[in-house]
């Protein structure tokens, strides 16, 4: 898996606000799944009744409140124990903007994407492809997904109108490079004939 790149940072405050205010939402939601108030309320009500009748029961209300204090903190206890541990499902923290491959493609290795679930959303395509499109990332107009799939029509190109040369992995590399970094020219200069046209 290729390294985030903690240097560059595409300038965007308002989006990177965005993201950051779905990571805390995303922890806090997290932390508030795994034990609710209204059941320790109501565990604590069960055990202030079960108080109330053995001290009328047994005539000792010292040793009720000892006997309630035990059973509070043995089941506190046992709960903090069999809690499953908390899990972050990484891919969902970006999904109200579409998920991690809407954000622009310079956001391939920007660090707070990385935090916010993008290499969980990178964790099926190949390294090869990834190295090609973080070479592109800070040109292309697009987004994430679409930078990748991008590459992925390059290596696609390659394979089909190359396929007699005799490439070693690096000079498919290079070449499925050249064709991509051909490709994202040719956006970059259409993009801006299609927001004025």
């Amino acid at each position: 898996m290729p390294v985030r790149d903690d240097r560059w940072k595409p300038s965007n405050p308002l989006l990177e606000n965005v993201i950051r205010k779905y990571i805390d939402e995303a922890r806090s939601e997290v932390c508030d799944t795994t034990g609710s108030a209204s059941t320790l309320a109501a565990g604590g009500m069960v055990l202030v009744a079960l108080g109330i009748i053995l001290a009328a029961g047994s005539g000792d209300p010292v040793l009720a409140m000892m006997v309630v204090v035990a059973l509070g903190l043995g089941g506190l206890a046992y709960t903090g124990v069999k809690a499953p541990p908390l899990r972050l499902d990484t891919l969902q923290i970006l999904a109200p903007m579409g998920g991690p491959g809407n954000l622009p493609a310079g956001y391939l290795v920007h660090p707070l994407a990385w935090e916010a679930g993008l290499p969980a959303y990178l964790v099926g395509i190949p390294e090869r492809r990834l190295r090609v499109a973080i070479d592109l990332c800070r040109e292309h107009p697009g987004a994430v997904t679409d930078l990748l799939r991008l590459v992925e029509r390059a290596e696609r190109h390659v394979a089909e109108f190359k396929p007699g040369r005799d490439f070693s992995p690096e000079g498919r590399l290079q070449e499925v490079h050249k064709i991509a970094t051909r490709m994202v020219e040719y956006q970059v200069r259409l993009v801006p004939a299609l927001t004025q046209g």
